[in-house]
């Protein structure tokens, strides 16, 4: 919740100190129009991808919903908190789009051109909570996930399984790390999200779908053969 408040605390206040964002966008239509277009529908399918990565953490750790209804609700209430802060970021961000450039965390560099001090110290905060919270949800993840592969099967004590388990994943982990924090948002980041259009996205649009489907019918049909037999 202080992650969510702090993002949209600095979202509100980047747009409002910022450049005026309906002349900008009204200029780059004027210049580029829809030329763009294809390009930010990629990009689009790229970032929804990449976060697509995260699920192994998220099923992990998650809880089981009881009913379709809750997972409906669920999906409903995630997409409306990522809509509103990723438009409002979006928003933000374009309209200091001439002061961060190239670097690599443009809301830190936009904050800092706003001498907003006392909310740089905060998003350092959110962002050190970030961290740790990705980097928990991964290694217990990933544990829960293969802590009992064949390669383990010979350690009985299920506490050495995870040390074993969490200690590779940290390696690994801290191995990727030495590329560099901008190689890793550069590269990293849209690699994960094309890799994850191919395996997760499309997978999820035809067969998730189907099956989906194919589901509920049979959910109605036996809900209707238990109606009559009673």
């Amino acid at each position: 919740m202080a992650i969510l408040v702090t993002a949209i605390v600095i979202y509100g206040m980047g747009i409002m100190k910022g450049q005026n964002i309906g002349a900008i966008l009204a200029n780059d239509f004027t210049v580029n129009g829809f030329m763009n277009m294809p390009k930010a529908i990629l990009n689009a399918f790229t970032y929804a991808g990449f976060q697509c990565v995260t699920l192994p953490t998220i099923v992990a750790c998650g809880a089981i919903l009881p009913d379709r209804k809750s997972c409906s609700k669920a999906m409903w209430i995630s997409f409306v908190m990522n809509a509103v802060a990723l438009v409002l970021s979006v928003l933000m961000l374009i309209s200091w789009k001439g002061v961060y450039g190239e670097t690599t965390l443009p809301t830190l560099t936009s904050l800092n051109a706003m001498n907003a001090n006392w909310m740089v110290v905060v998003y350092g905060i959110c962002l050190l909570l970030c961290l740790i919270s990705t980097a928990v949800t991964t290694t217990f993840g990933f544990v829960a996930r293969f802590e009992n592969i064949r390669v383990l099967k010979n350690v009985e004590n299920p506490v050495k399984k995870r040390i074993i388990v969490s200690a590779f994943i940290i390696v690994v982990s801290m191995t990727i790390s030495m590329a560099g924090l901008t190689n890793i948002i550069k590269y990293g980041y849209g690699y994960c999200g094309y890799l994850a259009i191919a395996i997760v996205i499309v997978p999820f649009l035809t067969v998730g779908v189907y099956k989906n489907y194919h589901t509920e019918n049979v959910e109605v049909k036996e809900g209707v053969e238990v109606y009559e037999n009673n």
